[in-house]
């Protein structure tokens, strides 16, 4: 019941604060103060409920000093007062929760008491304090004009907006129109600079092409100087070692050494010297150490010759043969008298002795056929000898 007082109390104080007051300069309307009236009565009915509960409250004072005397009472002896504590403790408790309750309602009730005088210590509406209507309606025409005024505000704030999007736009479109022109411009400019660029390293290829072809063509004809300087070179050491070989056939061939070892270096020797690569080839010391005897030989078969009966010549004839090989009387390649054999074979004796060979068998020719059969050894050795220097010759020359 308490509480449902304070409930409506509260409601009461809420409703009074949240209705607005009436600004009418006619005055107060009666019947809402009469219904004001009411609710404070009930409210005042409330408050004696409240003093009711509270003088319930002082006659449960006795009950607790009894309850205290019951508990500060000695325990008898005999009797089992637990269920006495029991009910004790029931009561106590039941005390104790109405004395909570008490000081909530009293709490409850303070606070109305002291809300009750706020509400008493408000001002009484006074019409005269309020302001003419022609304030109000003056108050109203600034409003109205302040409205309009903004209106217009807005209405220039909004045209200067779009004015401005406007020109936002044309500067974004005369900006797009550059950009665009001066993109074309410099994908034109990129375009030449491009073309020149491939110009240029067309340029630079065709030169270096030419460049290329060029050293190819000096690193050709090097390269095929070097390979003929190779060439040269091996043919420059062949020929050296052609010479060197010649030189030692050379030698070995005026030794008169067998020339094996030296034609072991050359290819395909001439027939002339490989005839020596066993035997000793004839030498010109031992051609002329050999004249002598082949000379006498050739004496010995021109005498018989001469006697065809074998009978010796007598001291005559040995002295007109004698005088004929002092003395020989020619006409032309005919021997007029003398010793035909005798003087070529002198004239043969004196070319060997000069180192001339060759002129040697030339006179040996031109003996009688039975001198020159005589004397057919001796001229086949200086023939090979011969034959052996041309072979050197053409090795040489070759």
């Amino acid at each position: 019941m308490i509480v449902l007082g304070g409930v409506v109390l509260l409601l009461a104080l809420w409703w009074l604060l949240k209705t607005p007051r009436s600004t009418n300069e006619a005055g107060v309307d009666p019947a809402r103060v009469a219904q004001l009236e009411q609710r404070l009565g009930a409210l005042e009915g409330v408050r004696g409920e409240l003093g009711t509960l509270g003088g319930r409250l002082q006659a449960l004072a006795p009950l607790e000093g009894r309850v205290q005397a019951l508990e500060n009472k000695p325990p008898p002896q005999m009797p089992d007062l637990r269920p006495l504590e029991g009910q004790v403790a029931s009561l106590a408790e039941r005390a104790a929760v109405a004395e909570r309750g008490a000081a909530q309602a009293t709490d409850r009730a303070a606070a109305n008491e002291r809300r009750l005088q706020a509400l008493e210590a408000k001002p009484a509406f006074d019409p005269a304090a309020v302001a003419p209507r022609a304030a109000f309606d003056a108050l109203g025409t600034r409003v109205e004009a302040q409205a309009t005024r903004l209106q217009q505000l807005d209405a220039d704030l909004t045209r200067r907006l779009q004015e401005a999007q406007r020109a936002d736009e044309q500067r974004e479109q005369a900006a797009q129109q550059a950009l665009t022109q001066k993109l074309q411009e410099a994908a034109r400019a990129d375009e030449q600079r491009d073309q020149a660029a491939q110009q240029r390293l067309q340029t630079l290829e065709q030169t270096t092409q030419q460049k290329l072809g060029a050293l190819d063509a000096a690193l050709g004809q090097r390269v095929a100087a070097l390979e003929q300087a190779q060439k040269q070179m091996q043919a420059l050491e062949s020929r050296t070692a052609r010479l060197a070989a010649i030189d030692r056939l050379r030698g070995a061939l005026g030794a008169g050494q067998p020339l094996g070892e030296a034609l072991a270096r050359i290819d395909q020797p001439p027939q002339a010297l490989a005839r020596f690569a066993q035997a000793a080839p004839p030498t010109e010391a031992a051609l002329r150490l050999s004249f002598e005897d082949a000379a006498k030989a050739a004496r010995a078969a021109s005498d018989a010759a001469m006697q065809p009966d074998g009978s010796k010549p007598g001291v005559m004839d040995s002295a007109l043969t004698r005088l004929g090989g002092l003395v020989t009387i020619r006409r032309g390649d005919q021997v007029v008298w003398g010793d035909a054999a005798e003087a070529e074979i002198e004239r043969a004796r004196r070319a060997l002795e000069a180192g001339d060979v060759e002129m040697s068998l030339q006179h040996i020719d031109r003996l009688p056929p039975p001198a020159r059969q005589a004397m057919q050894g001796w001229a086949d050795q200086a023939r090979a000898l011969l034959a052996a220097r041309a072979a050197l010759r053409q090795l040489a020359a070759g």
